[in-house]
């Protein structure tokens, strides 16, 4: 029995006009995207419905009614979980509360709120739960309720406070649901394995008859307590380990630490470790417990963890939420959880992965997204945590090298639109990976993601004045019309939705910028930095008279500004200096330029400009081509 949806209407950000309807699978469900998008909203829609075990007591506020764009307030909402995969057991203990859908038993838990304004002027929410797909079954009682309850695991979680004994401790509680630690021996149990209880019970009787302990007891009892007493009346005391109270008080005695990394003296480990410590715990619990419904909602596991960690963390929470095996006796965990760590993602499988944006979900699995079967391997092997910082951006730039990758963050500073402001992230993904990584925010059918995306490949076809740099290539003019038409295609044959290709005007990144007359100095001055180590003043400053001299020849002799970028690449297409090093330095000229945005919008190549305005929110952006 798992969750198959999750459909909210009119709570909190989703609208009565674009509900929730998160489809889940029975294993693993990770929840991706940027802040307020909606996440947070999903976990807490699931808690309503179901609630929690453990202390949190939650009930709807008039904070959780959706407001509109207008500001209105509505003042109803719903909330469902849809159950699925019942077992028939499952199915004759519940079936009053489950519904037949073409021939199949279904349980909807249905949770409705309403807002009504009170005669004392402010505002009363009532609630109720009950079974149906519009809440109009039966009330759900409290064995039902008991079974579906989930296991939540809060955001910046005190995981030592959560282990450390104490009265209703949550460790005690997770003690007392494990079905091996019952307080007492059935009838008939084996005598020689004694329950944890009668364990607890002997040391007690133990303690009790110890020589220092009835030395003690007996002191407070004759020295002090019977002259305290009246007569009718008497104050005795007992000194022992208090096990003769409820089995709940001996539970919440345990404590569970980490074993010091060295030694025998018990130390207090990291906020890390003991995270780990906990969600383990939780975890033993779901999957041995038969009499509860194994569903588990974490909110930002990464919490504390370092990215190594992060990774084992999520080989053991796919490992849980796969299906048993044959000698397996556990389980299978159903995991819902949120992410803000590009390291969780990046080692997680894609069609786990929905993606939350603009309070809508989007399923990232094969029925979904524009990605071929191939995509969704090399993915697999080639999207590091470097690259999956695209599913946590309000806008993306894909780029294949390291030279757009350095230099765009500039670009994007002298036209006043900051990348880091506007929520944009860039992805390098090299010359072959362009594409794929930009069709998972593409949708074979219904509404687009609403991820602006700009891709900027290079046109890679030399013009003619390059002709004895890259003999035997051939230049644009050697190209026949048709074979130009299907390079242009084939650069934006993934356009599409949101995703829009920039492509490079003449030749690459490097060499359009050095053909801008406004730029081509700086272009050339980056070149020769970049294939210098030193970076003794005295030699830098030489370096930069001697390139200023270059290009003052070179406009002396009459050459055109193509023959003069063409100059100005050489040493790029020679690999005497390397792009990475140009663009970083090339990036520190531009910075310390005077331009103002609007001379700086007329300086660069206008493919640039409109793939930053693309991502940025700045002006309509031309077709690509």
């Amino acid at each position: 029995m798992h969750i198959s949806e999750i459909y909210a209407s009119g709570f909190r950000c989703f609208s009565a006009d674009s509900p929730l309807r998160l489809a889940l699978s029975a294993g693993l469900n990770i929840l991706v995207g940027p802040n307020d998008a909606g996440k947070s909203a999903v976990i807490d829609a699931a808690r309503y419905v179901l609630w929690t075990r453990g202390d949190d007591y939650i009930r709807p506020d008039l904070h959780d009614f959706h407001v509109d764009a207008a500001g209105a307030r509505t003042s109803d909402f719903v909330v469902r979980c849809t159950f699925d995969g019942l077992t028939p057991e499952e199915e004759s203990r519940f079936l009053e509360w489950c519904v037949n859908e073409s021939g199949k038993l279904r349980l909807h838990v249905c949770l409705r709120a309403s807002v009504r304004a009170s005669a004392g002027g402010g505002s009363v929410v009532t609630s109720q739960h009950r079974a149906g797909a519009e809440g109009e079954g039966l009330p759900l009682d409290g064995e039902l309720r008991e079974y579906l309850k989930a296991t939540y695991l809060k955001p910046l979680r005190d995981a030592e406070r959560e282990l450390r004994a104490g009265r209703r401790s949550r460790l005690s509680r997770i003690l007392g649901a494990m079905p091996t630690m019952g307080p007492q021996a059935k009838p008939g149990a084996d005598p020689t394995k004694p329950t944890l209880y009668d364990t607890l019970a002997a040391a007690d009787r133990d303690v009790r008859g110890n020589t220092a302990v009835d030395g003690v007891k007996t002191s407070v009892n004759t020295d002090f307590l019977s002259q305290l007493s009246f007569a009718d009346d008497p104050l005795v005391a007992t000194l022992d380990l208090g096990a003769r109270g409820s089995f709940d008080q001996i539970l919440e005695r345990f404590e569970l630490y980490l074993n010091p990394a060295r030694g025998s003296e018990r130390v207090l480990r990291g906020l890390g470790y003991n995270n780990l410590l906990f969600m383990a715990a939780e975890l033993l619990l779901l999957q041995s417990h038969p009499d509860q419904v194994p569903f588990l909602l974490i909110e930002e596991p990464e919490a504390h963890l370092h990215p190594q960690h992060q990774t084992l963390f999520m080989d053991v929470l796919a490992a849980r939420a796969a299906p048993p095996q044959d000698q397996e006796h556990r389980q299978q965990v159903q995991i819902l959880l949120t992410t803000h760590s590009p390291q969780l993602a990046a080692g997680a499988d894609l069609e786990t992965m929905t993606m939350i944006f603009g309070h809508r979900a989007f399923p990232l699995g094969a029925a979904h997204t524009r990605l071929e079967v191939d995509d969704y391997e090399f993915l697999r092997r080639f999207l590091d945590a470097t690259k999956a910082n695209l599913f946590f951006a309000r806008a993306l730039i894909v780029v294949e090298g390291d030279g757009e990758n350095l230099l765009l963050p500039a670009l994007a500073e002298k036209l006043g639109r900051p990348l880091s402001r506007h929520g944009v992230s860039i992805v390098k993904v090299g010359h072959r990976g362009l594409f794929r990584y930009s069709r998972i925010l593409q949708r074979k059918a219904g509404a687009a993601v609403g991820v602006p995306v700009a891709l900027v490949p290079d046109w890679d076809i030399p013009p003619p004045e390059a002709k004895t740099l890259v003999t035997p290539r051939l230049t644009v003019d050697e190209w026949e019309d048709e074979d130009l038409t299907a390079h242009i295609a084939t650069l934006t044959r993934d356009e599409g939705g949101g995703v829009k290709a920039f492509i490079a005007d003449h030749w690459t990144l490097e060499f359009d910028l050095a053909l801008q007359p406004a730029l081509a100095a700086d272009v050339h001055l980056a070149v020769q930095l970049a294939k210098t180590t030193s970076r003794q003043p005295a030699w830098l400053e030489k370096i930069r008279l001697e390139a200023a001299q270059t290009y003052a020849a070179w406009q002396s002799q009459g050459l055109s500004a193509v023959d003069i970028a063409v100059n100005i690449f050489r040493p790029l297409h020679d690999k005497t200096a390397s792009k990475a090093e140009v663009a970083e330095q090339l990036a520190k000229i531009l910075r310390a330029r005077a331009d103002k945005p609007e001379a700086m919008r007329a300086t660069l190549p206008p493919y640039l400009v409109a793939a930053i305005d693309h991502v940025t929110g700045g002006a309509p952006a031309p077709a690509a081509g």
